[in-house]
């Protein structure tokens, strides 16, 4: 197991290696407890340089008021939901019992009657059975001839 020298450390601690190599280094800490005896004597060291966490810590009212809001914020976006599908229903129902989608319907399928050809395989289908029907006529034909 390789051990880490105090600047190594050091660097870790200013940030500034790459991110692989932290992960390496942070998963040693883990293992070596030399390394987290170095570790801690530094952190202790440099512990005036480090930001304070006091500057980033927010009050424990400010924290309470955001999760009173949440739900109060929840309830609002479920009725803002609700209100849009009714208004969406609403003009769903008027736009059927005004009859717009059953003109639209109606043109539709008048446009595909008027357009209506038998697709390849429904003519290829019909040619067979005629064949079909000629050569079944034929064999019963035949048996009259002899």
């Amino acid at each position: 197991m390789s051990r880490y020298s105090k600047e190594e450390w050091q660097q870790f601690i200013s940030d500034q290696l790459t991110e692989a190599k932290r992960i390496e280094m942070e998963d040693h800490l883990y293992t070596c407890d030399r390394c987290l005896e170095i570790y801690m004597e530094l952190m202790e060291e440099h512990a005036a340089s480090l930001p304070s966490p006091s500057r980033f810590s927010i009050s424990a009212d400010e924290i309470i008021a955001q999760v009173r809001q949440e739900p109060h914020q929840q309830q609002e976006k479920v009725g803002q939901k609700l209100l849009h599908y009714g208004i969406a229903a609403a003009i769903t129902i008027t736009l059927l019992s005004s009859g717009i989608f059953q003109s639209i319907a109606n043109a539709a399928v008048g446009a595909s009657i008027s357009e209506k050809r038998p697709s390849y395989a429904e003519q290829l289908m019909n040619k067979t059975i005629s064949l079909l029907d000629c050569i079944q006529l034929s064999q019963k034909e035949e048996p009259h001839r002899r």
